[in-house]
């Protein structure tokens, strides 16, 4: 990657290409629940290297910018496609490809899935992201200033993240998405995602196998995950088991540590309650660490 830029006017023309592509986003019926303006939220100072390069916008603890802006700071060629009927933008440059989506709690780029618990916002007009997440795409150190309530990005030595081919693991992903599957694909994003956090957990997990397949079909204790019996592990996994499996492996925990998962109209609770702690409810299951 080039280096950041210090001087904005030579950007311009790209600013207005951007600006033209992204126009008509308000109309779009996809996006008018998550239609906001930068006057709504507390501006966030950010920094790249010491220098102040943009303003973000804090929406609940979280700072985002617009993918125009974000761009706009770095010297990196980039080419911005808007699709009004989805609302989807998509971000191409040299070995990048992002896909975002108005709505959607998660972003893909290089294939790969990141988390968005606010969700992908249309602020003025425009697709933002939260800062720390936009940041993985080059690798930048990401830090807050609490003295000066900012965000500082360290972008010495930035460069692409590696696309999903080369970072997951394939037998990974191919047990984890269909794991998912089985055991939440009823459920949102969330709850697939909490249930495909219990699996990696267990794999960091010192008492249970090292890795996901063996977790999947550990019987020291019996079967631990009953579709491995009915033959659900083996269905085709849909494609948000798919997504949730791959933002579980980029290492997000939305079920503060846990390794078990119940779903308490169905399953006995009282081991769990009696023995485990609670730590939360998402969809149809209980998590507990």
């Amino acid at each position: 990657m080039k280096k950041i830029f210090l001087n904005r006017i030579s950007m311009i023309c790209a600013i207005c290409l951007a600006v033209c592509i992204v126009s008509g986003f308000a109309s779009a019926d996809v996006n008018n629940v998550y239609i906001g303006r930068s006057s709504d939220y507390e501006t966030v100072p950010l920094y790249i290297n010491g220098i102040k390069m943009s303003d973000g916008f804090k929406v609940e603890d979280t700072t985002y910018i617009t993918l125009r802006e974000f761009f706009n700071v770095l010297d990196e060629q980039t080419d911005i496609a808007w699709d009004n009927e989805t609302g989807t933008v998509n971000v191409t440059g040299d070995k990048l490809d992002l896909t975002a989506t108005v709505g959607d709690r998660y972003m893909t780029v290089n294939g790969r899935c990141f988390y968005i618990p606010y969700g992908v916002l249309n602020i003025d007009g425009s697709v933002a992201l939260p800062v720390r997440e936009l940041a993985k795409i080059y690798q930048f150190d990401v830090s807050w200033d609490e003295a000066e309530s900012s965000v500082c990005l360290s972008a010495d030595n930035p460069s692409v993240i590696e696309d999903a081919s080369s970072y997951y693991n394939e037998q990974d992903l191919y047990w984890l998405s269909r794991l998912i599957n089985a055991e939440a694909g009823n459920q949102p994003l969330e709850g697939k995602i909490g249930v495909g956090n219990v699996v990696v957990n267990r794999v960091a997990d010192p008492t249970c196998p090292d890795t996901v397949f063996g977790v999947i079909f550990d019987s020291k204790y019996g079967v631990q995950f009953s579709v491995t019996q009915t033959g659900g592990i083996y269905q085709e996994p849909n494609e948000e088991s798919v997504i949730a499996a791959k933002i579980c492996l980029e290492g997000y925990d939305i079920v503060g540590g846990s390794i078990y998962f119940v779903n308490p109209t169905v399953g006995a609770t009282s081991w769990f309650t009696n023995t485990r702690v609670y730590m939360t409810t998402i969809g149809d299951h209980d998590f507990y660490a």
